[in-house]
């Protein structure tokens, strides 16, 4: 294994890790198993378990914005674009997983603060987003939504989250799929 490729094999080991179990159920030592060099290796790379979730969930905020803009970029109306929002959660879901961000917001009193401050930030970006779209959806008449956006993307991303884990627990049902007819509808009455 080349230096190079062994950060990147650390930090998707280690957030597949807090995905699965949380991040206060991994050790180093789970991830010398998954990642297969030496716990002194780790160190080398990440100095301690802090610095690695910190690097995780930056690197998980940027992969945000990356998709943020493609979908952007891509989609004419407002309701693809939330669409393709919605996708993201979907793609989790049949991965069988929950977000990294819902995962480590159930540690959030114990996580240390850069990385509380990170999930914050994937949070309230998430909501401006789909409020931004919504807000968007609403003046251009495609969408005859009458309440306020930012509580509708509060609302919509905070369902994803919980749809996650709810799929999960029920073992893979299809609950994104019933939140997004839910807010097809939503938006779209008049």
């Amino acid at each position: 294994m080349s230096a190079q490729d062994t950060p990147t094999q650390l930090l998707d080991a280690a957030q597949g890790l807090v995905q699965e179990r949380g991040y206060n159920a991994f050790s180093y030592k789970d991830l010398e198993v998954a990642v297969g060099i030496r716990t002194a290796s780790i160190h080398y790379h990440f100095s301690g378990k802090a610095d690695l979730g910190e690097a995780v969930m930056l690197r998980y905020l940027e992969r945000l914005e990356a998709e943020l803009g493609r979908i952007d970029s891509r989609s004419r109306t407002g309701w693809g674009t939330l669409k393709a929002f919605i996708e993201m959660y979907r793609k989790t879901e049949r991965a069988g997983a929950v977000c990294l961000c819902g995962s480590l917001a159930s540690d959030q009193e114990t996580l240390p603060a850069p990385i509380q401050l990170l999930v914050t930030a994937y949070i309230q970006r998430s909501e401006a987003w789909a409020a931004e779209t919504i807000r968007v959806g609403v003046k251009s008449g495609e969408f005859g939504f009458a309440g306020r956006p930012v509580e509708a993307a509060r609302t919509l991303v905070a369902s994803l989250q919980g749809g996650l884990i709810l799929a999960r627990a029920q073992g893979g049902s299809r609950v994104i799929d019933d939140i997004q007819r839910l807010f097809e509808g939503l938006l779209k009455s008049a």
